[in-house]
């Protein structure tokens, strides 16, 4: 059962950074009370801000009038000790308040805070404190007329805001208002049908549109013309909400008698009536057995209640922060409910921050924002790249979840985007779980935002009629998630869990029971997988049962989970992930990545594996990579740039994913003739599995108590195809008692036994057997013929394994039993993973061992890999440059023998023994390197990094190159260079000091003088840093220098950056000026000479 805290709605006020989108009043309490000039419209979501220049402390609370006298709110908006130097946020209240009134007046009481525990124990306020402090609070309105100008605007809403637009044109000219949203797939805008309540399908000259939002979100409110041309656009994001709600007791009925809210929002209960009245919170599913009465709650602290006496007039306010279903009771028996939702949380996304992934839920939303002077290139325009998006298999793809079938997406017009680009935000849900990777330009270049959807709870219905059926009866759901029983019948109906007959788990006991003036609907939320019944009992004789028909079944699935593999430097894991069906696995990559993953095959050889990046396939850069659990089994991927992103040449396995199938931890395989296993030991509440080996799908199979026997009629029994729903499995059973039970087929006369022990049996007793353990290391590449061995605690305990990665626990034919004497060979090349588990005689089976993945190679490929072993061993490199005038350098790479080329993954350049980051492949042999600094002196080398099928094999160093960049460049101006930043906001420049002939240096950005070195200031060297510089945003950066005598102006050579400016180094630099070089696979040209 959810409970609700006390707690005070100014609880969740906003901070200072919230001051630009909040209006705030001021209101002065210095003499004790309101002053007697009050602002002359407040408004529901506005801020109040009390200010007092006493240095007593004050307290302000809510308070209300009953008849003469005012009384303290419970749990209501109150500020204690404010006094002149209280903190801003300690002295705000936001009157977050959901009006469906056009307003509400509130009553504070001021008090020196001293006075407060007299208060707090009369309840009643003094008039004089009270009766002048009154706020009145408006709804929120949103009016505003249109001319003919070219209105475009944007307004920040609400939800639940009603937007009032009116136009009248001086000209004639005849206007319509539609309102159209932006689909992220398409890239188009598509039409919202009915949107306003007064319907404006045709122009007019004079004109009124009213729409209320009920949805977060971005709408565009299009005001088109007679010849449907676009004249303006009114943007609204919804990205708010009210906190506080209303409900009012009168003497007949609750106003409204069902209200949902959001977790951590209020409830206001007040009451104005003839005759006395209190609420009392209530059980919501169940009734007193004993005199049918509704079970009241009233431990405080935990529920919510009226703490006073019965009365004509109350007034309280109670904060809900954990999610359900809450039932309250009025004096005369009304019953309310209040459902409340789980948070809704609006995830901002800076385009242009250093993030390029996040983490959000189903239900939450996405805040895309941007500044208009962040990009100069192009307008701004959201949309998903469908290529490297990864979404559910059964949804049928991205247009599947954003509806674009229905919507007829329409291409945006130039205008259009121009206008998005400067609303500078963009809102929005994604429906279903998933990677979905959000483009922001038209340049393939740019990287990629991906956007990670993690499945919130899911809320299922299922409806019941007169006749006691269930529509549907059978429903599919993961662990979590929750069920609303809803029944159509005019008939009061009691819910019961039974079992697949319709005969109930527990005697007369329903876990709903209806209440008179209540709501007839019911939640249940699922905390185990398995398979659970339901059925309802309809009788207009309470004494008397109707006949139950066939129970509804709920399967339970593992709840779909998200798991993270991050991709490193220097730190790779390479343990399998074992995952469910419908899983998804993210890998996260610590640098930007070009190519997707590719699948291998189990019987891959070592040349494949090698040569795997041949299949893989480009796509947009990013930084996210995501597949999805769709079939058992288990699966290898690799990355084309593993080296590159993981700092190994080991191998080019990614992950080793191990898909197993739901509930086959506890399972029988069932033959023509028998159960195996024969015998089965699990844990109550445990769901163990039957599959079918061949396909006689009339086959039934029974589970009997040896103590509790259950009547079987067949009638009453659904005849459900599991196998339906979850592929393989034949039938399922939840088995919610201990004790003995028989299993029957309709097919064979052999049976087989299932024993149930409860948790503290089998943890006092220890009635589960240890898990075998490995005796030796299985490395990453295993030799044909390698032997492994297990072990287990208990000598007697049996082993079964398997070497392809499934599960043993269901036996078929590629499930050994371990032999000790024999151990565990490897004689079948390619890609495998050991698990085994082991079972003990009347204890449950261990947990299931898993190996990390080993590729066995054969016997030939060993001979073949230690011939390429020695030709590497024989190879030498050769490194020849020369210098471009004024600082680039060219290379050649010579290698010998020349067939050694063909052994070489690729060349690392080395500049003063610090690595390059960009990677030379085999081929090029011939390179540049660009924007070495001035009057310094370096020394290059390469290192050749050999094939992952030359196994051992240590990288080869080149001889190194000795050269000399000068100071100047022609004309006798300095040189000037980038030095390398480890932020990519940062421009870092520098240079040589050029001679004493100099008397200033002037630095230039966009020809705009920025920084001035006076002689005073001079060193050797000179390096000037630009911090925050704007992403995607074209710099022009140059140095002048400023001779003694003469006066003459020299100018530098000139340098163009393009933020975000990528680290060149293969590992980041620390207090070190380096010089930010290009390396690039260039030839010299022709009359030039290289030098070894």
């Amino acid at each position: 059962m959810a409970l609700v805290e006390n707690h005070k709605p100014n609880d969740s006020l906003r901070s200072d950074d919230d001051d630009d989108e909040n209006i705030i009043y001021v209101i002065d309490i210095s003499n004790g009370s309101f002053p007697e000039q009050m602002p002359n419209r407040i408004e529901s979501g506005d801020t109040i801000e009390f200010k007092t220049n006493q240095t007593d402390e004050y307290d302000i609370f809510q308070v209300y009038k009953g008849e003469d006298n005012y009384y303290r709110v419970n749990n209501g908006f109150e500020l204690l000790n404010i006094k002149n130097n209280t903190t801003k946020n300690n002295r705000r209240i936001l009157l977050s308040l959901n009006l469906h009134q056009s307003k509400i007046e509130l009553y504070f009481c001021i008090i020196p805070s001293s006075q407060r525990e007299i208060i707090l124990k009369s309840r009643k306020c003094l008039n004089e404190n009270c009766e002048k402090n009154c706020l009145i609070i408006h709804k929120n309105e949103i009016k505003f007329s249109l001319s003919d100008n070219k209105e475009s605007q944007k307004l920040i809403l609400h939800k639940g805001d009603t937007i009032k637009l009116d136009w009248i044109s001086k000209r004639g000219n005849g206007y319509r208002i539609e309102e159209k949203k932006f689909c992220p797939i398409s890239g188009g805008l598509y039409k919202v049908e009915q949107t306003s309540e007064i319907i404006t399908n045709r122009t007019q000259s004079k004109g009124n549109f009213t729409k209320t939002f009920n949805e977060f979100g971005t709408s565009f409110l299009f005001r088109l013309t007679e010849t449907n041309q676009i004249h303006d656009i009114i943007v609204c994001i919804i990205k708010d909400n009210y906190h506080i709600k209303h409900i009012e007791i009168t003497d007949i009925n609750i106003q409204p008698n069902v209200i949902s809210i959001e977790q951590n929002d209020s409830i206001i209960f007040e009451w104005n009536t003839i005759e006395k009245q209190t609420i009392v919170q209530i059980e919501p599913f169940f009734i007193d057995q004993t005199n049918q009465q509704s079970i009241e709650l009233k431990t405080e602290g935990k529920h919510f209640f009226w703490p006073n006496e019965p009365s004509c007039r109350g007034y309280m306010i109670h904060k809900f922060h954990e999610t359900g279903i809450f039932c309250f009771k009025t004096a005369n028996n009304q019953i309310g409910t209040i459902i409340v939702e789980p948070k809704i949380t609006i995830h901002s996304f800076p385009i242009f921050g250093d993030q390029l992934i996040l983490k959000m839920k189903t239900t939450d939303l996405i805040q895309f924002e941007w500044k208009m002077s962040d990009s100069q290139d192009e307008p701004i325009l959201i949309t998903i790249d469908a290529n490297s998006s990864v979404v559910p298999d059964t949804t049928g793809g991205l247009t599947g979840i954003f509806d674009c079938s229905i919507h007829k997406c329409v291409k945006v017009e130039p205008f259009f985007r121009h206008h998005f680009h400067t609303c500078e935000a963009f809102i929005f849900n994604i429906p279903q779980h998933g990677l979905y990777n959000f483009s922001y330009s038209d340049n393939r270049d740019d990287v990629v935002l991906s956007v990670i959807v993690e499945k919130s709870i899911t809320n299922h219905r299922v409806t019941s009629n007169e006749q006691n059926m269930f529509e549907p009866n059978t429903l599919v759901i993961n662990r979590y998630d929750q069920v609303w029983f809803n029944s159509l019948s005019t008939t009061l109906t009691n819910i019961y869990r039974t079992d697949e007959y319709g005969n109930h788990l527990e005697e007369n006991k329903p876990i709903f029971q209806p209440q008179l003036n209540s709501v007839n609907y019911f939640m249940q939320q699922f905390q185990q997988t398995g398979v659970y019944y339901f059925s309802m009992d309809i009788s207009h004789d309470h004494s008397k049962k109707s006949r139950t028909l066939s129970p509804l079944a709920i399967i339970v699935l593992p709840e779909i989970r998200f798991h993270y593999k991050l991709i490193r430097l220097s730190d790779f894991d390479s343990q399998a992930i074992i995952t469910n069906i419908n899983d998804f696995i993210i890998w996260q990559f610590e640098q930007i990545i070009r190519f997707n993953v590719i699948q291998l095959r189990t019987n891959e050889t070592l040349q494949d594996l090698v040569s795997c990046h041949d299949r893989a396939i480009p796509g947009r850069n990013r930084q996210c990579l995501a597949v999805e659990c769709i079939m058992p089994g288990t699966f290898y991927f690799a990355n084309p740039e593993f080296e590159r992103v993981t700092g190994s040449d080991e191998t080019r396995l990614i992950s080793t994913i191990i898909i197993d199938p739901p509930f086959s931890r506890a399972c029988f395989l069932i033959t023509d003739q028998q159960f195996i296993p024969n015998v089965l030991y699990v844990t109550q509440n445990e769901t163990v599995s039957w599959i079918l080996l061949n396909n006689d799908q009339y086959h039934r199979i029974y589970v009997e108590s040896d103590e509790n026997k259950r009547e079987m009629n067949e009638n009453n029994r659904i005849d459900r195809s599991i196998e339906q729903y979850i592929n393989d499995i034949h039938y399922l059973y939840t088995f919610d008692q201990c004790g003995q039970f028989t299993i029957r087929s309709n097919r064979f006369n052999n049976t087989a036994t299932v024993i149930v022990y409860p948790d503290n049996i089998i943890r006092s007793e220890k009635k589960r057997a240890q898990s075998p353990e490995l005796i030796e290391e299985i490395d990453i590449v295993s030799q044909y013929g390698t032997q492994v061995h297990l072990q287990c605690s208990n000598p007697d305990a049996i082993i079964y394994y398997t070497l392809d990665g499934t599960l043993p626990t269901r036996h078929y034919k590629n499930v050994y039993a371990y032999n000790s004497n024999e151990g565990i060979s490897f004689v079948k090349t390619g890609l495998h993973v050991l698990r085994a588990y082991a079972t003990e005689n009347e204890k449950l089976s261990s947990t299931v061992f898993t190996s990390s993945p080993t590729f066995v190679m054969a016997n030939e490929e060993l001979e073949a890999i230690r011939e390429l072993q020695s030709m590497w061993n024989n190879t030498k490199i050769t490194i020849s440059a020369a210098i471009q005038y004024p600082n680039k350098l060219y290379g050649k790479i010579e290698v010998e023998p020349t067939n050694s080329t063909d052994l070489i993954d690729h060349f690392e350049l080395y500049v003063d023994d610090v690595a390059q980051r960009v990677h030379l492949s085999s081929s090029d042999v011939k390179f540049s390197a660009e924007g070495f600094a001035g009057g310094e002196q370096y020394e290059i080398h390469v290192i050749a990094y050999p094939k992952e099928n030359i196994v051992d094999a240590e990288p080869i160093q080149s001889n190194k190159r000795a050269f000399e960049i000068k100071r100047e460049i022609q004309g006798g101006a300095p040189l000037i260079s980038l030095a390398v930043s480890n932020e990519q906001s940062t421009i870092f420049l520098m240079w040589a000091h050029i001679g004493d002939h100099v008397n200033q240096y002037i630095v230039y950005v966009d020809n705009i003088e920025t920084t001035t070195i006076s002689e005073k200031d001079f060193n050797d060297f000179f390096g000037i840093q630009f911090h925050g510089a704007q992403q995607k945003k074209r710099y022009i950066l140059h140095v002048e220098a400023k001779l003694k005598d003469s006066n003459e102006i020299r100018k530098s050579n000139i340098i163009t950056v393009n933020p975000p400016l990528e680290m060149p180094l293969k590992e980041q630099l620390i207090d070190r000026y380096f010089a930010y070089i290009t390396v690039n696979a260039e030839s010299p040209p022709p009359d030039m000479r290289l030098e070894s």
